[in-house]
């Protein structure tokens, strides 16, 4: 072979290889996105309002890749960013990269699940913030993206003008979803987004109201009559705010105020039976606050001794003790009792009778039964109001005939179905005084 093809061959080779090793070490050039400029103006470099250190290196690379991105090289950043994920799970400002890169792409979506929970405790950090807002605005989360505009409002323009602009937005959505958490029984919730909502508006009449609606859910009587109180004086209460708060002074607060409102509300609304109602029952509350306290005592009494259910209503239905006098009734065994006063009222109005005539024994301290009990109420009516239709004969039924007390006790509503009759069953204070506050209906 000559010379000169050996020459050829190696030219060829030489040149063969090298277009080769060009072909492995040359890179195309980066893809350059044009950025929007309405994302553009929510890019900060990510280490913007960033409070925490980090590795030298990570610095750099971080700022070149924002730089990238600066320049639309969004591939760029979005690898370098993934890169320095990889390293550090932990290091904020590139899932802040990143999640910039997911704003540029229109994927609005990732970016809120990449940061809403790392950005939970950082509400200054500007660069993170403002994309995590802007990402929550354009998935239409108003409150989110507020939120979060709001915490650097003072460190941004761009984030001032927009909070400015959600602000009307974000803070009726925000009503709305602690309501239909209230209404679903999401309190914790509920809560939760309410102290926001004070935050951002404090005083606001719906952050108030919302305030008194969470603390009935709640069972808080105490709350809720201080956010009441406040819509009041505010002058924001609708009718059922007035109603509530008359009947949360009696329960919780002051009873005297409780029954001034209560007449305040009958008198501008003489039509309304459920203020009427309320009217009694709050005049029935103020009487028994103004009670001794050795009766007041007996409220609570798991059971009633005849002596007790005495004294009990002798106290509660004033005409017991301005009723018409009836005929002297003298039992021998009250005479040394604490409530022998009382005893004698009922005996000689009739409400009650002697266990035993022919001794002359009242037996003050035998239990008092629903029955008997049931009885003395049906007989107040006649003897002491103008009559009621539902008890049935004027006297009353007999205390022994049991399905007629039980019966009339049902007409009259002492009693809300049958099987509360149980009349050989001892009365309790709660159950005594809520029987009296009944039949004080059929006898004013």
């Amino acid at each position: 072979m000559s010379v000169s093809r050996v020459l050829a061959g190696a030219l060829v080779a030489t040149l063969a290889g090298t277009a080769c090793m060009t072909t492995a070490i040359v890179e195309p050039p980066p893809r350059v996105t044009e950025l929007d400029a309405g994302i553009r103006s929510f890019l900060r470099a990510p280490l913007l309002g960033y409070e925490g250190n980090i590795p030298e290196q990570s610095r750099y690379e971080l700022t070149g890749a924002s730089e990238a991105l600066a320049r639309g090289e969004a591939e760029v950043a979005r690898n370098s960013a993934e890169t320095l994920l990889e390293i550090d799970p932990t290091l904020l400002p590139a899932a802040v990269l990143l999640a910039q890169t997911y704003l540029a792409a229109g994927e609005v979506e990732q970016a809120v699940d990449l940061l809403a929970k790392p950005l939970a405790d950082r509400p200054g950090y500007t660069a993170g913030q403002l994309v995590f807002a802007r990402a929550a605005e354009r998935t239409g989360d108003a409150v989110a993206a507020y939120g979060a505009y709001r915490g650097i409002a003072a460190l941004d323009d761009v984030a001032a003008e927009r909070a400015a602009v959600l602000e009307d937005e974000a803070r009726a959505e925000l009503v709305g979803r602690i309501a239909a958490a209230i209404g679903a029984g999401g309190l914790s919730d509920a809560a939760v987004a309410l102290e926001v909502l004070r935050a951002w508006s404090p005083g606001d009449p719906a952050a108030v109201d919302l305030g008194r609606r969470l603390a009935r859910a709640r069972g808080d009587t105490g709350a809720e009559l201080a956010a009441i109180r406040e819509l009041v004086a505010a002058g924001n209460a609708s009718l059922e705010v007035h109603h509530r708060q008359a009947a949360l002074e009696l329960e919780a607060g002051d009873a005297r105020r409780g029954l001034e409102l209560y007449e305040q509300l009958a008198q501008r609304h003489p039509g309304n039976s459920e203020i009427a109602a309320g009217l009694t029952a709050a005049r029935f509350t103020w009487r028994t606050r103004l009670l001794p306290e050795s009766v007041r005592e007996l409220f609570e009494a798991s059971s009633l001794l005849r002596g007790d259910f005495a004294a009990l209503t002798a106290w509660l239905v004033p005409g017991v003790r301005t009723g018409p006098a009836g005929s002297t009734v003298i039992v021998s065994d009250i005479l040394e009792h604490p409530h022998r006063r009382e005893i004698a009222w009922l005996l000689n109005l009739g409400l009650m009778e002697p266990v035993d005539a022919a001794v002359r024994r009242f037996a003050p301290d035998n239990y008092m039964r629903r029955g008997p009990a049931l009885a003395t109420l049906l007989r107040m009516p006649g003897r002491i109001g103008g009559g009621a239709a539902c008890v049935g004969e004027a006297g009353g039924p007999a205390a022994e005939d049991v399905e007629a007390v039980c019966a009339a006790a049902l007409r009259c509503r002492l009693i809300s179905e049958p099987a509360e009759c149980r009349p050989e069953r001892a009365i309790s204070g709660p159950e005594a005084v809520e029987a009296l506050r009944r039949t004080l209906h059929l006898i004013q």
